[in-house]
C-alpha cells in the first residue's frame, strides 16, 4: 500500500474524532469511557486470543488486525457511533435490511474520504475469520467494561451481563473465549487491570480541555507507528503488523508504575535507567507471572523493552512522540490556552531539524500542520497585542484608530 498525505491526514481526523466518542451512553457519564480507549484493549485482548487460537494449531493471518482495528474506527465515527449492535440488527429485521451494508458504507465513506485503494485496503479484513476473532475479543473488553462500572449502572447490570453474556455465546466455538471472558480467570481479570489506562491523564500539571488517557495515547502510537512504517516499505506489512501491536503495547507498564514524564526521568542522573528497571520487574510480576508461558513467549515478541526489539526502539520512538504531537494539537484545537502546548512544537521542531527526534516524511508534513495552525493562533496574539498598545490599553479601539489612519 502505497500511501499518501490524504490517507494520513484522514487517519489523524479519525483518531481524534474516535476519543469523542463516549461509551455506555445513556447509563453512564464518564467521557474517558471513549472508543479510543476501546481499540486500544480490544487490540490487546485480540493479540492474547489470537496467540491462544495459533497456540491449538488455527494458522492465523495477522497483517489483518491493525485494518480491522483502523476500519472499526472508521466505522464507529461515521456509521455506528454509540448505537448497541442488537439494537441495529432488529431495525436491520424490521426492514428487511442486510447488515452488511453497514461494511458496504463503510468502506464507501472511507474511500470519499482518501480513494478507494486506500479503502479496499483498510477493508480487508471484513468477513475473515481474524475479524470474528477480533469481535470476540471486543465482546469480552464489553463485559470487562460492565464490570467495572456495575456500581453506576445499578439496576441495569443483569440485564447487561444477559445482553452481553448471550452475545459472547456466538463466539464460544473459537478456543479460548469462553476462559477469557471467565470473570473469575487470570486473564480476564488482567484486561480489567489495564483498562485503569483510561484514568491515568497524560500532560497531569498543564490545563486540559480533554482527557489524554494514557489507554488512548497507546492506540494512537500504535497506528501512526504501522503506517509510518508501511510509508517506508509499503511491501512488509508483516513488520508494519509486528510495529502496531508494540505499539498498543509500549506503556502497558503504567498500569502499575504511572506516567512518569521524560523531563523528569532525564533531569536526574541515572533515574531514566532505574526507572525502566523498575518498570520491568513490575511487569515480570504483575503481567508476565498471570500469563501461560506460550502467552509470555507471545507478548515479549512485541515488548519494546525485550532484547530482540532493541534495534526498533528509536523507530518506536519516534511514533510515541508524534502521537504526543496529536494529543498536544487536538488540546490546542479545543481551545486550551496553557502555553506549553506551543512550546512543545517549538521544541520537536528543533529536535526534528537537528535529526535527534525520528520521522517520516508524510507524518513530518502533518506535524507541520499542527505547527502552522498553532503559528496562526500566536500571530493572532501578537495582533491583539499591538492594537491594545495602539489603544492605550483597549484592543478594540487599537484597532478602530488602525482602520482610520491605515484603511481609509
Amino acid at each position: 500500500m502505497k500511501l499518501t498525505f490524504e490517507h494520513v491526514k484522514a487517519v489523524n481526523s479519525m483518531l481524534e474524532r474516535l476519543g469523542y466518542l463516549d461509551r455506555w451512553t445513556g447509563l453512564l457519564n464518564v467521557h474517558n469511557i471513549d472508543e479510543a480507549n476501546k481499540q486500544a484493549l480490544n487490540c490487546v485482548t485480540a493479540y492474547l486470543l489470537a496467540k491462544h487460537v495459533e497456540s491449538k494449531g488455527k494458522t492465523i493471518q495477522w497483517t489483518r488486525f491493525p485494518k480491522i482495528a483502523i476500519y472499526r474506527g472508521f466505522q464507529k465515527i461515521s456509521m455506528n457511533f454509540d448505537i448497541p449492535e442488537h439494537t441495529l440488527q432488529k431495525i436491520c429485521n424490521l426492514g428487511n435490511i442486510d447488515m452488511d451494508v453497514f461494511d458496504q458504507e463503510t468502506k464507501t465513506m472511507i474511500g470519499e474520504k482518501t480513494d478507494e485503494a486506500f479503502a479496499t485496503f483498510i477493508c480487508e479484513g471484513i468477513g475473515t475469520y481474524e475479524n470474528r476473532l477480533y469481535k470476540a475479543a471486543t465482546k469480552i473488553v464489553t463485559y470487562a467494561e460492565l464490570f467495572e462500572n456495575e456500581r453506576k449502572i445499578e439496576d441495569e447490570f443483569m440485564m447487561k451481563v444477559q445482553e452481553i453474556t448471550n452475545s459472547l455465546n456466538a463466539y464460544f466455538d473459537i478456543p479460548g473465549v469462553k476462559e477469557f471472558s471467565n470473570p473469575e480467570s487470570k486473564l480476564f481479570k488482567l484486561i480489567r487491570k489495564f483498562m485503569k489506562l483510561r484514568y491515568q491523564d497524560r500532560w497531569q500539571t498543564r490545563i486540559r480541555n480533554q482527557g489524554c488517557p494514557v489507554l488512548r495515547h497507546l492506540f494512537d502510537t500504535a497506528v501512526c507507528a504501522y503506517f509510518m512504517h508501511l510509508e517506508l516499505h509499503p511491501d512488509d506489512e508483516l513488520t508494519a503488523t509486528k510495529m502496531f501491536f508494540m505499539g498498543i503495547f509500549h506503556d502497558v507498564a503504567e498500569t502499575w508504575t504511572k506516567d512518569i514524564p521524560s523531563p523528569v526521568k532525564d533531569r536526574i542522573k541515572g533515574f531514566r535507567k532505574a526507572t525502566e528497571e523498575y518498570e520491568q520487574q513490575e511487569v515480570e510480576e504483575n503481567f508476565y507471572n498471570v500469563l501461560p508461558n506460550y502467552l509470555v513467549r507471545a507478548v515479549k515478541e512485541v515488548m519494546m523493552e525485550d532484547e530482540q526489539n532493541a534495534h526498533h526502539k528509536r523507530f518506536l520512538k519516534g511514533a510515541d512522540y508524534i502521537s504526543a504531537d496529536m494529543e498536544c494539537w487536538r488540546l490546542f484545537r479545543a481551545g486550551s490556552k496553557d502555553e506549553y502546548y506551543a512550546d512543545v512544537f517549538q521544541r520537536r521542531t528543533e529536535d526534528l531539524a537537528s535529526g535527534k527526534s525520528f520521522i517520516t516524511p508524510l507524518f513530518k508534513e502533518l506535524f507541520d500542520e499542527f505547527v502552522e495552525e498553532i503559528k496562526q493562533e500566536e500571530f493572532s496574539k501578537e495582533f491583539y497585542a499591538f492594537f491594545k498598545e495602539c489603544g492605550n490599553g483597549d484592543a478594540m479601539a487599537g484597532l478602530k484608530r488602525f482602520k482610520e489612519v491605515f484603511m481609509k
